[in-house]
């Protein structure tokens, strides 16, 4: 290896151990809980977290299930109602949870080859034109929440 492969293999390095966590557009602890009814749609919760600047979650995709849309659900005046959210604001540094009672996905049509796997290969689209893939946790109605890693 020449010193300059070196010298910039390094300099790489550096740079990529520098950069924290919050400082790129990310998602984890993503989860699908499947519906116990056949034909009723799942849902889908997540943590976004902005990078650098403020960007819009406009859309998640996957091969493995026949629609999926985000949704908000609302209480107003003691009525709770859900509605179909175009783009979901994540600001820059910032974690955006996607949950029960909140902002979430509804996702009909989950493909058995996912249910078989425990795991939903979904794309997450951006504003920004950023599209980021993640997976999410399949599970079945009664079953734990996944124990997160220590």
């Amino acid at each position: 290896m020449n010193k300059l492969s070196i010298m910039l293999t390094a300099s790489a390095s550096l740079l990529l151990a520098s950069c924290g966590q919050g400082d790129f557009l990310h998602a984890d602890n993503a989860v699908v809980n499947l519906s116990p009814v056949e034909d009723n749609p799942s849902s889908g919760y997540m943590d976004l977290h902005g990078g650098r600047v403020d960007v819009e979650l406009v859309g998640v995709t996957s091969d493995d299930v026949l629609r999926m849309e985000m949704h908000e659900t609302t209480e107003e005046d003691g009525m709770m109602s859900m509605a179909k959210l175009k783009s979901i604001p994540v600001p820059a540094g910032e974690t955006v949870k996607l949950e029960p009672g909140g902002k979430h996905l509804m996702i009909w049509g989950v493909g058995e080859g996912s249910k078989k796997r425990g795991l939903l290969t979904m794309t997450l689209i951006y504003s920004n034109d950023e599209r980021i893939e993640i997976d999410a946790v399949v599970r079945k109605v009664g079953e734990p929440a996944p124990v997160a890693d220590e």
